[in-house]
């Protein structure tokens, strides 16, 4: 059951049992239901957008199907989604822009660069498989935490659903769904990293 479904069953049912307290005075009752009606907005306001990445319970792929290249002049480095998932992951549950709503399993792309040996200064370049491509300076990086994400709902992600990998900001993911934020930053079906 989602947050969401959780507190709104417990909202109808603190509903039900006020309204068959006949013992409340009206004036009681209703600020009982102003009380509960405040707690339940604030709890869907909260879980409606709760995109607070904690530590994931998956076991680190064992897959070495190469899925990302790493480029750095010419030289090129193909990774797996096992080489990959070797740093800690984290969970997020949120709505991504493009409909793919549930549970996003991943590592931190600050991590993950300084893993392979990608300098903390360095301007990177991401490229999707249909040549989309965002560039990231060492200021933005510094400024957004992005999360790399391995997996959808426990699975890896299929080419036809946005993968092998995303790139998103789980603290931009209200303000990019209610288009204050712009999706610019965030990227799917990312193959390859370069940086010079």
């Amino acid at each position: 059951m989602s947050a969401w479904s959780l507190t709104l069953a417990l909202a109808l049912a603190l509903a039900k049992i006020l309204k068959r307290a006949q013992s409340f005075t009206h004036r009681r009752r209703d600020w009982w239901l102003r009380f509960f009606f405040i707690v339940l907005m604030g709890g869907l306001a909260t879980n409606a957008y709760s995109a607070t990445p904690v530590p994931s319970q998956e076991t680190p792929s064992q897959d070495h199907s190469l899925i990302l290249q790493i480029t750095h002049h010419q030289h090129q480095q193909w990774l797996s989604l096992a080489d990959i998932e070797t740093l800690p992951l984290y969970d997020v549950e949120l709505k991504h822009p493009e409909g793919l709503e549930g549970r996003f399993t991943g590592v931190w792309l600050n991590v993950f660069t300084a893993q392979q040996g990608i300098p903390e200064d360095t301007r990177i370049r991401l490229i999707a498989h249909d040549n989309y491509t965002i560039f990231l300076s060492h200021a933005e990086r510094k400024e957004r935490r992005y999360f790399m994400v391995t997996r959808f709902n426990g699975l890896p992600i299929e080419r036809q659903q946005m993968g092998p990998l995303l790139l998103i900001v789980p603290a931009d993911a209200e303000g990019v769904l209610e288009g204050t934020l712009p999706l610019t930053r965030w990227i799917w079906a990312i193959r390859e990293i370069r940086y010079q």
